[in-house]
């Protein structure tokens, strides 16, 4: 699996945290902690305000990580972030018509324009620009909101390439 072997160490606070908190403790979680558990817990403290958005439903960045790991090809984060929105109440089919169209995501109509033009920013770098930042101003999206969202959205790639590195 992974070069560094992964042992939950019995005085590991910070993923006996994160086992309660989830039931489970992903194993690139593991190899995250155990490689820098400084950034492995500022990873968790980004979860935590992604959870608590101002702005942006929560379960809008699952849906994120949903539609990329799909699109990519990341098991693990599809299988995770699945049960996770199944968990809040969403169904099979919704989550299978999500993963297929970005456009059946079941939040309001500014969350799915949002995530639109992040899909837009990661994947047509180039074709997103002052238009689509101006379209996402005018409904009700700041700055700030459209970078998190881009933010993590770009996220599971970085974090992907760094696991692949990490592999046997």
């Amino acid at each position: 699996m992974f070069i560094y072997p992964l042992e939950e160490s019995d005085d590991s606070k910070i993923l006996k945290e994160v086992k309660s908190l989830f039931g489970v403790v992903p194993p690139h979680w593991q190899l995250f902690a155990k490689l820098h558990p400084k950034r492995f817990e500022m990873f968790l403290e980004e979860i935590v305000y992604l959870r608590n958005h101002p702005s942006i439903h929560p379960d809008f960045f699952a849906f994120l990580r949903l539609f990329v790991a799909h699109k990519e090809g990341f098991a693990y984060c599809k299988s995770l972030n699945t049960k996770l929105l199944l968990t809040k109440g969403y169904e099979k089919s919704v989550l299978s018509a999500f993963k297929e169209d970005v456009l059946a995501l079941p939040l309001d109509e500014r969350h799915v324009f949002l995530a639109q033009k992040v899909m837009k920013a990661l994947y047509e770098a180039k074709a997103f620009g002052e238009d689509d930042i101006e379209a996402l101003h005018e409904r009700g999206w700041s700055d700030a909101d459209i970078f998190d969202a881009i933010d993590h959205g770009a996220f599971l790639f970085r974090f992907s390439r760094i696991l692949k590195a990490y592999l046997s």
